[in-house]
């Protein structure tokens, strides 16, 4: 379960517009039916709606809200930024690094037959949280590849199973970046 819908009640709508606008979200004028003109963003699934308080729905009081973004050239630098909107209400700006998007399974094998050819058997699995787990077997000599492209990818050659696996020896920004690595070491 996640919150699809927060809405602020403002005394100030022009104001609290201009300071959300200012922290780089773009808001989207709405009216609907005979209702008042308000501020609408879509956030990952989560509408965030500034309206004009009323007698019928007064300015929403104390507030904590927690924002997470990435960065952009209109918001704050990448980290964790704490604002006061214009009602004193308490905002936790949490600037991302862009997102990338991830890197599918047939993005994977793609790149893996380019850097491999079909002088390698490839084994790639997709795990719940859109992780990518391969491995590459080139003769007797295999290599394990975990991540995606907004994390990075860790990759271990020939890992030895009778140690248990502790995790990476090498990390690469890139899946292309690792395959050459891996390559140049199962050659």
């Amino acid at each position: 379960m996640h919150p699809d819908l927060i809405v602020i009640y403002t005394d100030r709508l022009d104001a609290c517009h201009a300071f959300y606008t200012e922290l780089g979200l773009t808001f989207v004028k709405e009216q609907h039916g005979p209702g008042p003109e308000h501020y609408a963003i879509q956030l990952e699934g989560t509408a965030l709606e500034l309206y004009p308080a009323s007698p019928r729905r007064p300015a929403t009081g104390s507030l904590h809200l927690g924002l997470t973004i990435p960065a952009s050239p209109r918001t704050p630098p990448v980290g964790r930024h704490t604002h006061t909107d214009p009602d004193d209400r308490t905002i936790v700006l949490t600037i991302t690094q862009e997102a990338h998007p991830m890197t599918t399974a047939q993005e994977a094998q793609t790149a893996i037959h380019h850097a491999f050819g079909d002088t390698a058997h490839t084994d790639i699995k997709t795990l719940p949280a859109g992780n990518l787990a391969i491995t590459i077997t080139k003769g007797n000599h295999a290599a394990t590849i975990d991540g995606h492209d907004s994390s990075g990818w860790g990759w271990t050659v020939v890992p030895a199973e009778d140690d248990g696996f502790t995790g990476h020896e090498n990390i690469a920004a890139t899946l292309d970046e690792a395959l050459t690595s891996i390559r140049a070491a199962l050659i």
